[in-house]
C-alpha cells in the first residue's frame, strides 16, 4: 500500500497538477489521466487482498480521497463511481458469487459505474419467466465511454437484487440520453438511462438480499472537504496578501480548524450528516479567505480557486438527501463544533 500511495503522489504532482483546471471539462485529458490512474492499480484499491485487491483500510481511504480532492475533483469524481460500486458489493462478502465478481474485476483491471434510483419506487419491476422486466429512469449516471457496465439494483418482494447493466444503448429497452453538461465535471460524461420493459435474466443476478431501509453512512464528500480546504489554505499561504498581519492570524486559525476537523474525521464522535456539514462550513470559510488574500487574481478562469469553488459545490450535493440538507442548514445557523 505504501508503494501505491507513493506512485499516486508522484502521478498527482507531475501529471495531474499542471492540468487540474482543464480536467473538469476536457474529456481527452481526463480519459488519459484515468487510464494512467488505472495502470497504477487504483481500481483495486478497495478490493480485499484475498480477491487480488489492495485492501485499503478506512484511514488510508481518507488519506487517498482527500489527496485526490487537492489535485483534481474530476478524477476523484470519476473513479468514485467504481469505488462506490466496490464498497457496495463488499457488504455481501463472503458471498461466493460476489467474491468471484470482485476477483474478476481486479484481475481484469476493469472499472464499473453505478446506476441506482434515488427512489426505487420510481422503478416498475415485474417478475417474468426466467427473470424480471423493469421500467424506469436512472438519472445522473456517470462514466459513459469510461466504463462498459454499471452496477444496478432493484427491489421486489422484500429482496434487493444486484446486477450489471451495459453502459450503452442496446435497443429501445435501454436508452441513454445525450451527455449532460453540468458546470462541474462535464468531462466525466454523465447521462440519464431510461429502461422500458428491460429484461434482466435471473442468471445475471449477482446478489440478492433482504431489503433494508437506508441507514446514514459516511459519505466520502467528508474526506473531499479535507482535501479542498487544504488546497485552498496552501494557495492562501503564498497569495498576494499572505503577509498581512491579520491574514497570517486568520490563516493560522483556519489551519487549526482543519487539524481539528481531520482529527474528528479520523476518529468521529459525530454522526455522518453533521460531520459532512462541518466539512462544508470549513471548506467555505477556506474558500472565502483564499479569495480575499488572492485579490483580483482569483477572478481569472484558470485560477485554482475557480476550480475548487465549483468542486466544493459538487462535494456538498453528491449523494444528497433531505437529512443532509437539514444538517447543512442547522450548521449554518449554529456554531462551529470542531
Amino acid at each position: 500500500m505504501r508503494s501505491f500511495f507513493s506512485q499516486v503522489t508522484s502521478f498527482l504532482e507531475t501529471t495531474v497538477a499542471p492540468i487540474s483546471n482543464e480536467l473538469d471539462s476536457h474529456q481527452n485529458l481526463l480519459r488519459n489521466c484515468y487510464q494512467k490512474w488505472t495502470e497504477l492499480g487504483g481500481l483495486r484499491l478497495l478490493v480485499p487482498c484475498q480477491y487480488n485487491g489492495l485492501g485499503c483500510e478506512r484511514h488510508e481511504w481518507i488519506q487517498y480521497t482527500s489527496q485526490l480532492a487537492e489535485y483534481s475533483g474530476a478524477l476523484l469524481f470519476l473513479q468514485a463511481q467504481h469505488q462506490y460500486a466496490i464498497s457496495r458489493l463488499k457488504k455481501f462478502l463472503p458471498d461466493i458469487k460476489i467474491a468471484s465478481v470482485l476477483r474478476s474485476l481486479a484481475k481484469d483491471n476493469e472499472g464499473v459505474g453505478i446506476a441506482f434510483a434515488a427512489n426505487k419506487k420510481i422503478l416498475a419491476v415485474e417478475e417474468h419467466a426466467g427473470g424480471f422486466i423493469i421500467s424506469g429512469t436512472l438519472k445522473w449516471v456517470t462514466g459513459l465511454d469510461y466504463f462498459s457496465k454499471i452496477l444496478f439494483s432493484f427491489d421486489i418482494n422484500g429482496l434487493d437484487y444486484y446486477c450489471f447493466l451495459p453502459f450503452k444503448t442496446i435497443d429501445t429497452s435501454l436508452v441513454l440520453s445525450p451527455i449532460l453538461e453540468p458546470i462541474v465535471f462535464s468531462a466525466a460524461n454523465t447521462v440519464t438511462i431510461t429502461l422500458k420493459d428491460y429484461f434482466i435474466s435471473s442468471d445475471d443476478i449477482i446478489a440478492s438480499h433482504p431489503f433494508q431501509s437506508k441507514t446514514p453512512f459516511e459519505h466520502p464528500g467528508i474526506y473531499s472537504f479535507l482535501g479542498a480546504s487544504k488546497a485552498l489554505l496552501k494557495i492562501a499561504a503564498t497569495a498576494k496578501y499572505h503577509d498581512n498581519v491579520l491574514a497570517i492570524k486568520r490563516l493560522n486559525q483556519l489551519l487549526k480548524e482543519w487539524e481539528n476537523y481531520y482529527a474528528e474525521v479520523m476518529h468521529p464522535t459525530l454522526g455522518p450528516f453533521q460531520l459532512r456539514a462541518i466539512g462544508l462550513r470549513l471548506a467555505e470559510k477556506c474558500l472565502s479567505f483564499a479569495k480575499l488574500v488572492c485579490g483580483s487574481q482569483g477572478l481569472l478562469p484558470a485560477h485554482a480557486i475557480t476550480r475548487l469553488s465549483r468542486e466544493i459545490w459538487q462535494y456538498s450535493i453528491g449523494g444528497y438527501s433531505e437529512s443532509q440538507l437539514e444538517a447543512y442548514l442547522e450548521q449554518k445557523e449554529g456554531q462551529d463544533h470542531v
